[in-house]
C-alpha cells in the first residue's frame, strides 16, 4: 500500500533514561525532537504537515517501547477530516509495549467536517506487566448548513491484547443517517471521547477518588466508567464542547499519574 503518511519509532530503556533506539517517517507525517516534561522519559509530538485528511489517504503508525521504558506521544493540534469523495480517509496505527514500559498517547480531537469518512483500526499488543493512558476524542467540524452530524460515518475499532490474550474489542460507529440522537448512541450530545488507562497499580480506591473527582462535570456531560478484568478501566464521555472532554480527560490524567504511576502533573504546552 502507498501510505500518504507513515511513522515509525522505537524507543528502549538505557542507563534509567529512555531513548530512541530507531525512528522513520515518510510523508505527510514528521516526528518532533524529544521533549523532557518528565526527567527520564521523553515526550515527541506527532506532527501532519498535510493541512488535513481527505478521501483515499492512508496513514500508518507503529509504535514500540522495549522492556522498562516509558515514552509519551502527542498531536501537535486537532486532526481535521474534510469532505471525503471515493474511497474514505484511513489510519491504521500498531502499538508493542514490552514488559514494564509505559506509554502515554494523548491524542487531540478529530474534527471530521461535512461529507467525512473515517476508518481509524488501532491494534494494541500489551506484554503482563506494562502499562497505557490512550485518550481519543471525536467531534463534528463547521458545516455550511450549521447543522451538527454533518460528516457521512466515523468508524473506530481497537483491539487490545494483554499478556497474548484478547483484552479489549471495542468498536465504535457514528454515523448520523443511523438517527445520532437517539437512545444508546449519542443520545444528543455531538462530542464523544474515551479514555483507556491500564496499569498494576491501579486500585479500587484510586477508581473511586477518579468517579468522585469527575462528579463535579455531570450537570456538563455524560460520564461512564468501564471496569477491565485486568488492572484498568475505560472512561466515556459524551458532551458538547471539546475543551469539556479535554478539561475531563486532563483532571482524570493528573489523577492517575500521581496515583498510581506517583509522578508529577504534566502541561504539554501546545499553544
Amino acid at each position: 500500500m502507498n501510505w500518504t503518511g507513515s511513522i515509525r519509532l522505537t524507543s528502549v530503556l538505557k542507563k534509567g533514561r529512555t531513548i530512541v533506539k530507531d525512528s522513520y517517517h515518510e510523508g505527510a507525517f514528521k516526528l518532533s525532537r524529544p521533549v523532557f516534561l518528565d526527567e527520564t522519559s521523553p515526550t515527541y509530538f506527532l506532527i501532519h504537515v498535510g493541512g488535513g485528511y481527505v478521501g483515499g489517504d492512508c496513514y500508518q503508525q507503529f509504535f514500540c517501547l522495549e522492556e522498562g521504558a516509558h515514552l509519551t506521544l502527542t498531536t501537535q493540534s486537532a486532526t481535521k477530516v474534510y469532505k471525503t469523495t471515493g474511497e474514505p480517509a484511513r489510519q491504521e496505527t500498531e502499538m508493542v509495549l514490552r514488559k514494564g514500559s509505559f506509554l502515554t498517547y494523548v491524542q487531540d480531537p478529530l474534527i471530521a467536517y461535512e461529507g467525512a469518512r473515517y476508518i481509524q483500526d488501532t491494534t494494541i499488543h500489551m506484554d503482563k506487566g506494562s502499562g497505557l493512558l490512550l485518550t481519543d476524542i471525536f467531534t463534528p467540524g463547521w458545516s455550511k448548513s450549521g447543522k451538527d452530524f454533518t460528516y457521512d460515518w466515523i468508524r473506530s475499532k481497537m483491539n487490545v491484547f494483554y499478556d497474548r490474550k484478547r483484552l479489549i474489542m471495542d468498536h465504535v460507529l457514528l454515523q448520523p443517517s443511523d438517527q445520532m440522537e437517539s437512545i444508546l448512541l449519542l443520545e444528543g450530545y455531538s462530542h464523544f471521547g474515551s479514555l483507556l488507562f491500564i496499569h498494576d497499580g491501579l486500585s479500587e480506591d484510586m477508581i473511586t477518588q477518579l468517579e468522585e473527582s469527575l462528579s463535579d462535570f455531570g450537570q456538563k456531560a455524560r460520564i461512564g466508567f468501564s471496569r477491565l478484568p485486568i488492572r484498568g478501566l475505560m472512561v466515556r464521555v459524551l458532551a458538547n464542547q471539546t475543551q469539556l472532554i479535554e478539561k475531563i480527560f486532563a483532571v482524570s490524567e493528573n489523577l492517575l499519574r500521581s496515583l498510581a504511576l506517583q509522578k508529577d502533573v504534566v502541561f504539554y504546552r501546545k499553544y
